[in-house]
């Protein structure tokens, strides 16, 4: 068959291009399983596609050609990102693709019946073999493209969530459920904030190039959590990692960066709308706090984070400083402990002060772990005495 009578034969085969159509949809709609969840606009797509390769192929083959032209190999390029855009896997995509174009040939011969000889079936096998492979390849590879674009774009955003969060920008309630429902994301509320940056022995002197923090640095940190059904927040904000996330994230960040030496500020857990004032409280802690503060795992908490404020003239009243560091010895079951360590302090020494409250000198000991148990802080030592003794000094 020449040229002429291809090029008949593929117009008189275009004109139920309709039902040529149908029945190469309803192929790649029986084989493949991602394709029977679409519907509505998303199968009118699937059916434009379908009919713009039924007739490039019919032209191409038509002309002799082997291969599809630069300009159809970009427009798949661009379908390849759109799908990637709409969430539908790359393999779907191009399993549809081979399902749709072995149901084209077959069907194409058919129609045309006899009028096809060999040559004519080999030239269009041919051109549609040769044409997956392209059709393949450039599907694939638009499809990386707009995924690597669209994470680094949702990384953003999400940063840009947190960054607003610690700024206090768009912070209300309302605002952030709607930003996260844009996202797609289920931020933990109320949230653990991790403040921390490299290295307790750089305090002092001016951190490197090589020491400064990076996002992928937080990610690295977040990739040792236990997974906690939620979605932690990372940003960097003054060379430091900053970390939102789930009390069981939190634990598995505290300790990757004791495994790697750094320093941090771990807060309670707090409402997101709450997350400027401590993210000032964290920042300025690891800002302002003596090196002998941090202790063996070189983490501050919140009992050190209010002190320090108190002390360098933070926004924080002094009565939710003795709050925070006493705790639980404010209540009223517990007023003889509070007693024990004002009297401790008070005298300088544990039996002193035993004989000063009439009780036996190991009485006092037991309750002074009471207060190591139930603070977090140890009197006797000298960074954590400072903060027990700066809480009794607030007035009640």
């Amino acid at each position: 068959m020449g040229q002429k009578e291809r090029v008949r034969v593929s117009a008189e085969l275009q004109r139920d291009r309709t039902g040529l159509v149908d029945r190469i949809v309803a192929e790649v709609y029986a084989e493949v399983p991602a394709y029977r969840a679409l519907h509505g606009s998303q199968l009118e797509e699937v059916r434009a596609i379908t009919g713009w390769l039924v007739t490039r192929s019919m032209e191409l083959w038509a002309r002799d050609a082997a291969r599809l032209p630069p300009e159809d190999v970009e427009r798949l390029r661009g379908i390849g990102r759109a799908r990637a855009a709409d969430g539908r896997s790359i393999g779907a995509v191009v399993r549809a693709h081979r399902v749709g174009s072995a149901a084209a040939v077959r069907i194409l011969r058919e129609q045309a019946g006899g009028r096809l000889d060999a040559r004519d079936v080999f030239a269009l096998s041919e051109l549609w073999l040769a044409s997956i492979d392209q059709i393949s390849e450039s599907l694939t590879r638009g499809h990386a493209e707009a995924a690597e674009q669209l994470d680094a774009d949702r990384e953003r955003a999400r940063r840009a969530l947190l960054d607003d969060l610690l700024i206090g920008r768009q912070a209300s309630r309302g605002a952030i459920r709607d930003r996260a429902r844009t996202l797609g994301i289920a931020p933990p509320d109320p949230a653990v904030l991790v403040v921390a940056e490299p290295g307790r022995e750089s305090a002092g002197r001016e951190r490197t190039p090589s020491e400064n923090v990076t996002v992928s640095a937080g990610l690295e940190l977040l990739a040792a959590a236990a997974p906690s059904g939620t979605d932690p927040l990372v940003t960097t904000r003054s060379g430091r990692v900053v970390v939102l996330g789930s009390a069981e994230d939190a634990e598995g960040v505290t300790g990757e960066l004791v495994r790697r030496g750094w320093r941090g500020c771990v807060l309670e857990p707090r409402g997101l709308s709450d997350m400027s004032a401590a993210y000032r409280l964290a920042d300025g802690a690891l800002e302002t706090a003596p090196a002998h503060a941090f202790g063996a795992d070189g983490l501050l908490r919140d009992p050190d984070a209010c002190v320090l404020a108190l002390l360098n003239g933070g926004a924080i009243a002094p009565a939710t400083v003795r709050g925070v560091v006493l705790g639980p010895l404010l209540a009223h079951d517990n007023r003889h402990l509070l007693e024990t360590l004002c009297a401790y302090f008070r005298e300088g020494a544990a039996t002193t002060a035993a004989e000063v409250l009439h009780v036996h000198a190991q009485t006092l000991r037991y309750r002074l772990r009471r207060v190591r148990e139930l603070t977090g802080q140890d009197p006797h030592r000298p960074w954590h005495r400072f903060v027990l003794e700066t809480a009794c000094a607030i007035a009640a």
